[in-house]
């Protein structure tokens, strides 16, 4: 492919994803109207997601203007700034299922700082892995990135959200390993990992450890623990081939699944589109991580470069693990798909991050500061 067509083969996947999001939401209120004779609450998140969307391609245009090298003095101010949000929404956060995730703006919406901090937390361990040489060697910036990520991830899982947890250390790791560690560091970075997801499996509430047993036999508990992710294999796997559409669609309208709208959204797609809608959701994120990684080959520019492989992590982790738990195939987080569930703080983050990636491809051959 070649290099000019870049942005626009990333660009097209990223609407694509955008526009089967709205999608999605309409044809499921549709259903809802159908079945229940009246709008819902699916219309509803149309909606919202339709307003949320344009505010998101506003700040995603305005990122535009502003040099991507620019974050290499920002990261640490806005690093300090969302760490604080993260202890703040602790104490006067908002939340629902028995955790505190949002900070409520006048009323009017709330703001997720963990969402937010994924894309923080990108910034921070890039700036600090391209720091120079001769300042800082291998081992103090790994310290340095330690230092940076572990804060973040206990106050996220103290809210608590696992998932958000486990993905800004995955994020950091995949970051890490993109660091050309040595096989040595490796090891002794291996070994950390073991101690820390040792020491998060200890400390895990009853109802988290729950979670994790019943992924692996959600059958022992079918009316209880295991009830979501029973529900919601049965709802995917009743769109068949080309989807129960509009006037089939039960387990949506009803609200079998719970938050099917978001942590639970690609059973919504399998139910309303089948396996044919559900591959071509797949096909469209496969799209967007293989122009990803051609960003990525085209930048010379080692930040841009860090930016670039964290972001990617990000969509691979949130989109493998958030699709794979609605089927079964991994536990269920609470993390939401990229681009597709509905959620603002999620949304404005994701459609953020699009937005930097066309930023450092587009001055990806000037000179660095």
């Amino acid at each position: 492919m070649k290099s000019h067509r870049l942005p626009l083969f990333f660009l097209i996947s990223v609407l694509l994803l955008l526009g089967f999001s709205l999608a999605t939401f309409y044809v499921a209120s549709l259903a809802e109207r159908y079945t229940l004779g009246h709008f819902g609450s699916y219309y509803s998140y149309f909606q919202k997601t339709l307003l949320l969307l344009g505010l998101s391609l506003i700040i995603a245009v305005m990122l535009q203007f502003v040099n991507y090298r620019v974050f290499r003095y920002l990261a640490i101010p806005v690093y300090v700034i969302q760490t604080g949000l993260l202890v703040a929404v602790l104490f006067i956060g908002t939340g629902m299922y028995g955790s505190r995730r949002w900070i409520s703006i006048m009323g009017l919406f709330g703001l997720q700082p963990s969402e937010i901090q994924k894309l923080v937390i990108i910034l921070v361990v890039a700036l600090i892995l391209t720091l120079p040489q001769k300042r800082l060697n291998v081992g103090l910036k790994i310290l340095l990135v330690i230092a940076a990520v572990v804060p973040s991830v206990l106050l996220v899982k103290k809210e608590p959200d696992l998932g958000s947890a486990s993905l800004l250390l995955g994020i950091s790791v995949i970051m890490l390993v993109h660091f050309r560690l040595t096989g040595r560091q490796l090891l002794v970075l291996g070994l950390v990992l073991a101690l820390v997801a040792g020491g998060l499996w200890l400390s895990l509430r009853p109802y988290q450890r729950t979670r994790i047993e019943t992924f692996l036999n959600p059958q022992a508990d079918p009316l209880g623990n295991g009830y979501n992710v029973i529900q919601s294999i049965v709802a995917t796997g009743s769109g068949g081939m080309w989807g129960r559409g509009i006037k089939g669609s039960t387990q949506a309208p009803l609200s079998f699944v719970p938050v099917q709208y978001a942590d639970f959204v690609f059973s919504l797609v399998g139910e309303l589109f089948g396996f044919a809608g559900s591959a071509l959701l797949v096909l469209l994120f496969i799209m967007l991580l293989w122009s990803t990684f051609l960003v990525f080959r085209s930048l010379t520019d080692d930040f841009a470069r860090y930016i670039v492989v964290g972001i990617g992590a990000m969509w691979f982790l949130q989109a493998a693990v958030s699709m794979g738990m609605t089927i079964g195939l991994s536990p269920v987080t609470g993390i939401p798909l990229p681009f597709i569930s509905y959620g603002g703080s999620s949304l404005l983050t994701q459609v953020a991050a699009a937005s930097m990636v066309v930023s450092v491809y587009r001055i990806r051959d000037e000179l660095r500061f």
